[in-house]
């Protein structure tokens, strides 16, 4: 079993932040972590419902093997909708998607041969967690999602996958949490991923926080005044997906693994209305492509370019 850097589970888990405010654009849903840390029984008694659109481009780098570059344009859309339990207890449920497109020069190759590795490929997930607050500096969370991953006519009962999980959050002191808990998440082509979830939410001061915003990955953030809010960090990025029959690899698999970091400015001109824009470079990046048995035939890293996004939130 391939092992996953520990940050990964918060990209996967799948899920939407219904705190939306502040968060890196992804284009893929991510739980609400922050949103079960101990205190949240004293927040919002209502039906509450969050919209996330957004969309970033990757500037064509050149793969390692000296055959071609690759560009990728990404778009997607979730609502979470959140809703309390009495007494102490948290439901939300989100429905997200993502669109890729990846433009590979004509002579890009990641297996001898195949000069269009795939092209676009869609995604769709489905998540829920269940939060419960057992006392005023412990909570839980229970999560759960089923997402299906592939190219425009890939076989439709071979592209999902699922998972399940549990974390703890524990408020150490005012303005600092961690999470700590498992995730087992099925794999495209037999067999699982179990790794743990890690998080952290520190108010440093009242406008530097240190957080994960609910993600793979480390942000410290300064928050000018109510409108504005500035942020700089990283995060770690998996995703797989199945290929189509007609495929040059029939039914095969797919991966990109990356790492963006970025600069990002916030302006939220009204409390339920929040524009995102962030500048960077994917520093990191790794294509592969497998068989359905998941024997991997081809690899290649991706030099390093600059990376744009930008992304809308509504909250209702």
């Amino acid at each position: 079993m391939r092992p996953i850097p520990t940050l990964t589970v918060l990209a996967l888990a799948g899920g939407l932040a219904s705190v939306a405010l502040g968060q890196e654009p992804t284009t893929r849903p991510r739980q609400d972590i922050q949103g079960a840390s101990p205190g949240f029984e004293e927040r919002d008694k209502r039906l509450t419902a969050v919209l996330d659109v957004s969309a970033s481009y990757r500037f064509r780098g050149d793969l390692d093997n000296n055959t071609g570059n690759v560009g990728i344009f990404r778009s997607g859309m979730g609502v979470t909708i959140t809703a309390p339990v009495p007494p102490r207890n948290r439901l939300s449920v989100t429905l997200g998607t993502e669109q890729s497109y990846y433009d590979f020069s004509s002579s890009a190759m990641l297996v001898a041969g195949d000069t269009r590795p795939w092209n676009h490929i869609q995604s769709y997930t489905m998540g829920a967690n269940f939060a419960t607050q057992w006392t005023e500096s412990l909570s839980s969370m229970l999560i759960g999602n089923i997402n299906f991953a592939g190219e425009g006519s890939a076989a439709f009962g071979d592209g999902f996958t699922g998972g399940g999980g549990a974390a703890m959050i524990l408020k150490l002191s005012e303005g600092f949490d961690l999470t700590g808990g498992v995730y087992v998440r099925s794999r495209l082509g037999g067999g699982v991923y179990v790794f743990p979830i890690v998080g952290i939410d520190w108010r440093i001061t009242k406008q530097w926080r240190l957080s994960n915003e609910n993600q793979p990955g480390l942000y410290l953030s300064y928050e000018i005044d109510e409108n504005w809010r500035l942020s700089a960090g990283a995060r770690y990025d998996y995703s797989e997906f199945r290929l189509e029959n007609d495929n040059f690899v029939p039914n095969g698999i797919g991966s990109d693994e990356r790492v963006p970091a970025t600069f990002g400015v916030d302006w939220t001109p009204a409390p339920n209305f929040t524009l995102q824009a962030r500048v960077g470079a994917v520093v990191y990046q790794k294509l592969k492509l497998r068989n359905s048995q998941r024997d991997t035939l081809g690899e290649s890293d991706v030099d390093p370019g600059l990376y744009l996004s930008g992304g809308l939130v509504l909250r209702f």
